[in-house]
Order: C-alpha cells, then structure tokens, then sequence
C-alpha cells in the first residue's frame, strides 16, 4: 500500500511500465477505486464501478447497444453472477471489434481519469503473465504524457525531481520518444537537452505544461542522464587571429600604495560578500522550514489582496535572489537540493496568485482545516523520513534541516521532537542544550519508545544533568529491558 501524495500517479505508471509489470494495481481517491490489470508493462483492462466508464454505457454511446440491451446485460449479470463483460459477450450481438474498442475507449477513459488525482492510495499485486499482452489501439505513453500535461504544472514536477532539478540532464542515445508530439514545444525541449541547461531553467524557458510532463517521463523512463556540472559550450568558431596584448606595469612609490588600498578594498569586498552569502543562506533555510506553512501571499512577501502586477514583481524578485542558477553561480552547491524546493514553492505562489481562476479557488480551500492538516501531516511526515534516513546514515546535521522542517509543520508529533533532539546532539558541533528541550516536548507529548527515552538520557548525562539522566534511563528500561540506543 502506498499513498499518492508521496508518488505522484505520473511516477507510479511510467514506474511500472518501465519496470515491465505484471499483475494488478489499484487505485483509490476519495469513493472511487479502479483496477488495472496490467501485462509486460502496460495496462489491458479495467475494472471500475462509475456509471460513466461501465462497459455498456461505453458501447450505447458508441450505437453499439440501445438502452433495452443495456438493460438486459444487467439483468443477466445479477442472475448468473457473470461480469458486465460476459453478460455483453452473452448477448451474440455485439460484434468483437466493437467490443474491442469499447474495452479500449474504457481503459483509456480510466486512465485519464485517475490521472489528476494528487491524494488516494494505490497498491499492487505481481502476477505471472499468462501469455503475451494482446495490442492496444492506443500508445500507453502517449496517453500518459496526454494525462499528465492536462493535470499536473512545472512547480510540482521540479519538487518531484528533487535535486535532479538542479543537475544538467542529456537525453540518452537511442531513448525512445515517439510517444511524444512530432513538432511543437516539446521537440524544441528536446533539442535543449544537451547537459548545458538544468530543469529549473529548462521550463522557465518552455513553460508550456507538455514540456513538464514530457520532462518528467522521460526522467521516470531513465532516458535521461544527469551531470552535476553543464558541459562546455561548443567553441566558437574560428576568427582572425586576435593582436597582441600588451601590459604595461608601473613600478614606484604612488603605484605600490595605489595597490595596497586596491587590496583593501578587495578585501573589504570579499567580507561583505560572505556575510552576504550567509544572509542569503539562513534567509533558504529559515523559508524551507516554514513555507510549507504559510499563505501563498507570505510565500512571496506580498499582502492577500496584492494585485498581479505586485506579485509578478515579488516572483522577479525573488529569482534574482533565490532561483536555483543563482545559487550555483555562488558557488553554494550544498543548498541547491533545498533551493530548488523553496524556489518550486514560489514558482507555486506565482502562478496560483497570477491566475484569478486558480487564485479564487485556492482561497475558497483556505478555510477547510481537515484538508489542510492532511496536507501539512503529509509534509510533515516525508520530511521527517528523509531526516530519519539520513540519521541512519550518519549524517547528522544533513538531518537536522528536515527534521526541524517536520516539527515547525507538526510539533505535536513525539517522534519526530526527539528525532530532531537526537540529530541536534549527534551533529558536529552538537547543540546538547537544544536537544534536550526536544526530548522534554516528546516527553511531554507522551512517546512509549524506549529508544528516545534512552537517548534523552544520554543527552542529560552529557551535559551533567545526572538525576534526569537517571529518572529518563529508568523510564526507558520499564519500557524495554533491552533497550540500546
């Protein structure tokens, strides 16, 4: 079982189709569930309880059945327990040609249909395959890529290529894209993909959703290699020899002291610069933490009733400081995986406040808190496992960032306070003081883990706190005897 929101159906389907799958999936959002049956990496069938995509609708709006037909596959499935398919089969009266394309349309309509949904769960279930996959009328691919351009936006494909977003993909030798359009905006992406450009500025340059979704299954399909440097630019070509350069160098009293205060100044430049660089640094770091939170309006620092004009201004401002290029120009290579999700979220900001449709709508959501809360818990619980993943690996304060990142979201959680405790003693340098107030907020909440029990108590003893250390050690054992940190 698996949630929608944490793989994004577009990933899931060209997931399977690359990976050659073989079984069952279903598909569940909200009260609609569908099942696809699936054969060397592609779907066959469909099994779906909406009126709209039932086989014999399908076929009476095709003037394959009327409605007196219609009715009788009805009656028959319910007397003999027999599927809507072979109650139709039953009648003689369909020929197989129709009801090929009737089960085709079906699986087609399906697929579009899902592909929209952003919450739901799916799960699948691998199967033998019992012969070979018969043909479809119809380009899987294609379809997918038809789905996914109607459905989703550049933002949430950049969040979902993660630092990918930030590397120079090339396409690879011999990879397959005849399921895209043959002319039109997604061929003149392709030609851009020659590892000189990262996706960020590839679909500020291609904006048109085609180019995302082509973008994306093509990243899901592996036909896309990435490089953490772009390549060189082809040279130039060659021109009449260039003239001699000459330098002259003054040597003597007034040149040397002119130097000295050129040093100094150069100096003074390179200062400002690194505090500038660390200003720049904590500003992604504190909006990565919180922007998951905020309004889309706090997101790019404009007030709620800002016009497009001041937001269309905020966004331009807000690139020449934070897109993703900009920071690899300065040379902060280690934040571009959290520059790229801060910037996805103000590319989010800017396009839903720019568009008064959208803008209505997101506003109309506001006040529904359920539906918020599913949201931010989801944030909330991905960034926590990517902190935990990362504790696992030993990298301490790379887990820091995330884990502060799920407590600012959902700091009623237990788990996720004295993972954060545990990362913020553990880093180098440790920041035993903080740690320790984590684990008494986890505490506070009320956490049956042993484990964090113990480590809090490590976390007092390292700091001298011998009688906490010692109620927190003692709480961990009547817990679990055996407990290790």
């Amino acid at each position: 079982m698996g949630s929608l929101h944490q793989t994004p159906l577009p990933v899931l389907l060209v997931g399977l189709h690359r990976d050659g799958f073989t079984g069952q999936l279903t598909l569940s959002s909200e009260s609609v569930m569908r099942r696809f049956d699936w054969r060397g990496g592609v779907p066959v069938g469909v099994s779906s309880r909406l009126p709209a995509e039932a086989l014999a609708e399908i076929l009476v709006r095709g003037g394959a059945l009327d409605a007196a037909q219609k009715g009788r596959v009805a009656a028959i499935a319910e007397e003999r327990g027999a599927s809507e398919l072979q109650a139709i089969a039953s009648l003689g009266t369909v020929a197989p040609k129709a009801l090929l394309l009737a089960l085709s349309d079906q699986l087609r309509c399906a697929l579009l249909g899902s592909l929209g949904w952003r919450s739901g769960s799916f799960s699948f279930e691998p199967r033998e395959a019992m012969g070979a996959a018969p043909p479809l009328p119809f380009d899987f691919m294609a379809v997918l890529f038809e789905g996914t351009a109607a459905s989703w936006r550049s933002h949430e494909v950049l969040t979902t290529l993660g630092q990918r977003a930030t590397r120079y993909p090339t396409l690879a030798p011999g990879a397959n894209t005849r399921w895209l359009p043959p002319e039109g905006p997604v061929r003149a992406l392709l030609t851009r993909l020659d590892g000189r450009s990262a996706p960020f500025s590839l679909l500020q340059q291609h904006p048109e959703p085609e180019c995302s979704a082509a973008l994306w299954l093509l990243d899901g399909l592996g036909a896309l290699s990435y490089s953490e440097q772009p390549a060189a630019a082809e040279p130039a070509p060659e021109s009449a020899p260039a003239r001699p350069r000459i330098e002259i160098v003054v040597r003597g009293g007034p040149a040397a002291g002119a130097a000295s205060a050129s040093d100094k100044q150069e100096r003074k430049a390179a200062g400002a610069g690194a505090a500038a660089e660390e200003e720049l640094r904590r500003e992604i770091h504190d909006l990565h933490v919180r922007m998951r939170g905020l309004p889309l309006w706090e997101v790019l620092g404009v007030a709620r009733d800002a016009g497009a004009k001041d937001v269309r201004r905020a966004y331009l401002n807000a690139a020449k400081r934070l897109h993703p290029d900009r920071i690899a120009q300065l040379g902060l290579l280690d934040l571009k995986e959290v520059a790229n999700e801060v910037f996805a979220e103000i590319a989010r900001a800017h396009e839903v406040l720019s568009d008064p449709e959208q803008r209505a709508r997101y506003e109309a959501t506001l006040g529904e808190a359920p539906a918020a809360d599913v949201d931010r818990i989801a944030e909330a619980e991905a960034s926590y496992v990517r902190g935990d993943h990362l504790m696992r690996a030993g990298n301490f304060r790379g887990a820091v960032e995330f884990l502060e990142r799920a407590v600012a979201l959902w700091p009623e959680e237990a788990e996720y306070q004295a993972a954060l405790g545990w990362a913020l003693h553990r880093k180098a340098p440790s920041e035993s003081e903080r740690a320790l107030e984590h684990f008494e907020r986890a505490f506070a909440i009320g956490t049956q883990q042993a484990v964090w029990w113990l480590r809090g108590s490590l976390v007092a003893r390292s700091l001298g706190n011998e009688k906490r250390a010692a109620e927190l050690g003692a709480r961990a054992r009547s817990l679990d005897s055996n407990v290790k940190a």
